[in-house]
């Protein structure tokens, strides 16, 4: 159960880099959290072979993990939570993985229980690494109208022309798209907090997000229980969504990755 602490000192610092200005209210431009406004456990040990003792510090927050593998070089790293939950296998070491089952969860809006179409991390296992690992064509200066269904198949709307969200890079590793308005919010500047408040990127994207598992794709899903347009991609630690309809500063947000996992690795609800 949350304690209201950081399991670590280290965590905290990860945290308000990014999200201390959110929370205490000083940001002249909103945005959306990282992390979280808090930790949603408390201090955790979880079986990793490669970690010193067989095991690792975590602490889970509505959006990640985060994870010290060795106290002694003191370095957090972001959870693989993403890939983990397509793939259906829980990693416990750097080439161990525990077999489970595709999270039946919903990747954006309210629990799947409400939102019954929305696509899942399982509906992904049709077209994300590492389940399909076949590379997309580049497609960048091309208008995203791809939409993904709860059953992993793919069709087009001519509808979604309308929010003009246009593909603006193409990562060759595992070959997928990435719009625009999501490398801008990767590339983003603002108020951080390192011991003081300054104006920095606010995050590194290959710690924060990783590399794209997935084209980006639009559903309708219910948030709020409201049925709304949403634009979303997997990537290795995050899912990221771009809903038009909400307020400037909150279109685009880091899923609730965190909490999708604990529901799926340990049947925890976050309240």
């Amino acid at each position: 159960p949350y304690t209201g602490q950081f399991a670590s000192p280290l965590f905290q610092q990860v945290w308000d880099r990014t999200d201390r200005a959110v929370r205490d209210g000083v940001l002249t431009t909103p945005r959306s959290w990282i992390w979280g406004p808090q930790p949603i456990t408390g201090a955790a040990q979880e079986t990793y072979s490669d970690s010193t003792g067989g095991s690792r510090l975590v602490q889970y927050f509505d959006k990640s993990r985060m994870e010290l593998n060795d106290p002694v070089k003191g370095v957090v790293t972001n959870g693989l939570l993403v890939e983990e939950m397509i793939n259906g296998q829980v990693q416990t070491g750097n080439q161990a993985f525990r077999p489970s089952v595709p999270a039946e969860q919903s990747v954006a809006g309210d629990p799947i229980e409400a939102n019954v179409t929305a696509p899942t991390y399982s509906s992904f296992r049709t077209v994300a690494f590492p389940t399909n690992q076949a590379h997309a064509p580049n497609l960048v200066g091309q208008v995203v109208s791809a939409v993904l269904a709860r059953d992993g198949s793919v069709s087009y709307g001519a509808n979604y022309y309308q929010y003009n969200v246009v593909l603006g890079s193409y990562d060759s590793t595992l070959g997928h798209n990435v719009p625009t308005i999501f490398n801008t919010f990767f590339q983003q500047q603002g108020l951080v907090y390192e011991g003081g408040y300054h104006n920095g990127q606010v995050i590194d994207p290959a710690f924060v997000v990783g590399l794209p598992l997935s084209e980006p794709y639009w559903a309708q899903v219910k948030v709020g229980g409201v049925l709304k347009d949403v634009l979303m991609q997997a990537f290795e630690r995050r899912v990221v969504t771009y809903t038009p309809s909400n307020p400037a500063g909150f279109q685009l947000e880091m899923g609730n990755v965190g909490q999708h996992y604990l529901r799926w690795r340990y049947s925890i609800r976050v309240p």
